[in-house]
């Protein structure tokens, strides 16, 4: 089963000048197929990953799209070895 590995690199929002935790959605496409809609919340400057498995061919396109009253950066990517799964290989 295919793989996205969803990468969370940046998500605040500014209060008073201070970085405060804030909320995202994102809507991972594999295609123009909505796979998955993740709500995210938090405050992060570091990498935090997410893994999402889908029913479609490997080698699609991938994109994300989100929405925040804050800041973020987020990538979707297809990955071939998922650590939720102990790294196997996915076949």
């Amino acid at each position: 089963m295919p793989s996205i590995r969803l990468t969370v690199t940046r998500l605040y929002a500014l209060q008073d000048e201070r970085m405060v935790a804030s909320k995202a959605t994102a809507k991972i496409y594999v295609g123009e197929e909505c796979v998955a809609t993740e709500e995210i919340s938090g405050l992060t400057e570091t990498p935090v990953y997410k893994y999402i498995h889908h029913a479609f061919p490997a080698g699609r396109p991938i994109r994300i799209e989100w929405d925040t009253p804050g800041f973020a950066d987020m990538t979707a990517v297809e990955e071939n070895t998922c650590s939720c799964c102990q790294d196997s290989p996915i076949l």
